[in-house]
């Protein structure tokens, strides 16, 4: 199964766009960077002299009251305010005239002491010296008492602060650079198709049918450009046939009935039944247009709404625990996980509506109708007061968010011929997992850079480009089709189905508890538990979730068909989802935590397209009755319990076992179910296995 056509063209575009925006951004970047050290370090030296010239008239005024410089008592604490506003700084030390280290803070005694006491600073005659101590610069000022210097301060930088200042603003410019390029592609991507491959499709339509001598089609009118022009000249051809046709059509009905010999009318009336047997023209006398519609319409739309959903992924626990407010009966904790389940909730509830709303009133309506409560609950979730209204304004994010992504669903599910209807969806699947890693990257680095409000705002105004692109870009007459609602009898029927409730309960709703309970909620506020990680570091750990699912989804259902192993594909994905779910039980350092993210991304990569394939097989009955459509909504929505449960088993978990103890009970359950399905695989086999049963 090819998940999407558009693939090879993605890839060519792809490789055209590295070659054009890379090499510049990084040779900029480079020297940007190289600037930026060399004015960083004096900048550091100067903010190292100030703070040490505070302390010491701070230190020098105690002293005057006539403290003795080893009388002074608490230090550490004095010490310690100037440490935490100075990441930079990695200790401040006070040593006696002959070197030996009376008060430290920040580095080991015996590391600076050794040097301290063979070291002459000079400082009767200079102001300050400089010295280098391993990793660190040791800025060294004297501590001037009555009788003349008493002491010395040490301000202790950080020599790896400017190359690890450097190396996150390279890594933020490699991110905006992916980004640049993934946007970059998606438009080119919808410029060449909807301007020049699907024009041309259209002409090689056209042309196919004239070659059979029908001449009754012409081709929808093209963009004023080089394709548009050549459209319109390939029209004006077959109109100037069609033309000459009416034209040899009238002769004929003249000379039939102005001339007397029957002889000669006989072979009039021959060559025009030979005429009309060997070419047929549009009766009407004007040639039907052809406008082909394809699902690569709606992609970059789709890409730039998800885009805005997922801009907030890496921060929204965080920006939740920030609007806190105490709702009695719920932890803290959970809390912050119920906008995330009410969100995933509404969606579920919403989504079998919007997908009856989608083939009654078209596509293009109801997307425009999904953009309105998705901008405003954007937009009011960027000036929520507290967490109360946030919930309120997620769901309405929720309601727009079902309309619009079904109404992709639909219009895609409209478009697409029964053969190449997986391909066509994997346009959607393409669009929105490209906008993950997009959303997920820059997510983080805006809000870090201008807040979570800010970051909520321009998520808005990416929705209104997204409707603005549908209502200017897709006409207002939308293929439709009649929805079918299944019966209550026939989604008993399905849940009777044994395999096909396997793989809903111990497949598809333990890997929405993994990405929603994990991925969406416990990741962002583990990660800031450690102190050296920023909410950039989050976005980029984040990142590698999406990746890893874009590079092994193809992959895994190229394997799939080829293998027919769908079952197996999709029972090792569930335990690798939840053997990094227990790494913590091993080590809870940051490394640990990314591997965990990564094995998630591998587990979705390896069982989403292989599960999706197995529901042919595994309901061929149910398919048949309901549609294959409707089986796979169903599939969707019965999924999304998981997606509900996530955070909330999450939450519930923190308060009993902490951050990386929740971690660890999630992947106990998620491991559980899923061994459970890996058991249950070997009896799946391959085959319409209902069809089967049923004929026993």
């Amino acid at each position: 199964m090819t998940l999407d056509s558009t693939r090879p063209l993605f890839i060519r575009l792809l490789l055209l766009a590295f070659m054009v925006l890379v090499p510049p951004v990084g040779l900029l970047a480079h020297g940007a960077l190289e600037e930026f050290a060399q004015g960083l370090v004096p900048e550091m030296d100067k903010k190292g002299e100030t703070v040490g010239r505070d302390l010491t008239a701070s230190i020098e005024r105690a002293i005057g009251h006539g403290i003795p410089l080893t009388g002074l008592y608490g230090m550490d604490d004095f010490f310690s305010p100037v440490l935490s506003a100075n990441p930079e700084i990695r200790y401040l030390s006070v040593t006696d005239h002959e070197g030996r280290v009376l008060f430290l803070n920040g580095a080991a005694r015996e590391m600076l002491e050794p040097f301290y006491t063979v070291t002459d600073f000079e400082v009767e005659s200079r102001r300050s010296h400089k010295s280098i101590i391993g990793d660190f610069i040791d800025l060294t000022q004297p501590l001037r008492g009555k009788v003349g210097v008493v002491g010395h301060l040490h301000v202790g930088i950080d020599q790896n602060y400017v190359r690890g200042r450097l190396l996150e603003i390279a890594v933020d410019i490699a991110v905006v650079t992916l980004v640049s390029l993934l946007v970059a592609v998606e438009i080119l991507l919808f410029v060449v198709t909807f301007n020049v491959t699907g024009p041309m499709r259209v002409v090689g339509m056209v042309i196919d049918k004239t070659r059979r001598g029908d001449f009754s089609s012409a081709c929808g009118a093209g963009a004023d450009d080089e394709v548009g022009r050549f459209v319109h000249r390939f029209n004006a051809a077959i109109r100037y046939a069609d033309d000459l046709f009416r034209r040899l059509e009238a002769y004929m009905d003249e000379v039939k009935s102005a001339h007397f010999d029957k002889s000669v009318v006989e072979q009039v009336g021959n060559i025009e039944s030979r005429v009309r047997f060997l070419f047929r023209f549009s009766r009407s006398g004007k040639p039907e247009v052809i406008n082909e519609h394809q699902a690569t319409d709606i992609r970059l739309p789709l890409f730039l709404f998800v885009f805005a959903e997922e801009i907030s992924r890496s921060f929204m626990p965080l920006y939740v625990r920030d609007l806190y407010a105490p709702i009695p009966g719920l932890s803290t904790e959970m809390v912050i996980a119920l906008p995330i389940a009410v969100f995933m909730m509404f969606i579920a509830a919403v989504s079998p509506s919007a997908a009856l709303a989608a083939s009654r009133k078209g596509s293009r309506q109801v997307f425009l109708m999904g953009l309105f409560p998705a901008t405003i609950g954007f937009f009011m979730s960027a000036v929520a007061y507290n967490v109360y209204d946030f919930i309120v304004w997620r769901a309405v994010t929720a309601i727009g968010y079902a309309l619009v992504t079904m109404a992709c669903q639909s219009y895609i599910a409209q478009v697409s011929h029964q053969q190449k209807r997986a391909q066509s969806l994997g346009v959607y699947v393409g669009a929105v997992l490209t906008a993950s890693i997009c959303g997920t990257g820059i997510g983080g680095v805006l809000a870090e850079r201008m807040g979570y409000r800010a970051t909520f705002i321009i998520a808005a105004l990416l929705a209104v480009v997204a409707g603005l692109l549908i209502y200017r870009l897709m006409g207002s007459a939308q293929p439709r089709t009649e929805f079918q609602t299944p019966r209550k009898r026939q989604l008993l029927a399905l849940l009777r189905n044994w395999r096909f409730s396997a793989l809903v309960l111990f497949a598809a709703i333990p890997s929405k508890i993994a990405l929603t309970g994990f991925f969406f909620f416990l990741v962002p506020l583990t990660l800031l538990q450690d102190v050296s990680t920023d909410l950039g570091d989050v976005a980029r750990i984040m990142m590698l979730y999406p990746i890893a699912v874009v590079l092994l989804s193809p992959l895994a259902a190229r394997l799939a068909d080829q293998t027919g192993w769908k079952a197996g594909l999709v029972a090792i994905g569930g335990l690798i989802g939840g053997a990094g779910l227990l790494l913590p039980l091993y080590s809870s350092d940051l490394d640990t935590l990314t591997l965990a993210i990564v094995m998630l991304g591998v587990s979705h990569g390896l069982s989403a397209s292989p599960q999706l394939a197995m529901i042919p097989d595994l309901c061929w009955t149910e398919c048949r009755n309901m549609g294959q459509t409707n089986v796979l909504a169903f599939l969707r929505l019965a999924e999304r319990v998981g997606s509900v449960i996530g955070p909330l088993l999450a939450a519930a978990f923190i308060p009993l076992y902490g951050y990386g103890g929740a971690i660890i009970a999630l992947g106990v359950v998620v491991m559980s179910m899923s061994a459970v399905f890996a058991l249950l695989s070997f009896a799946y086999g391959s085959g319409p296995h209902i069809e089967a049963e049923l004929s026993e």
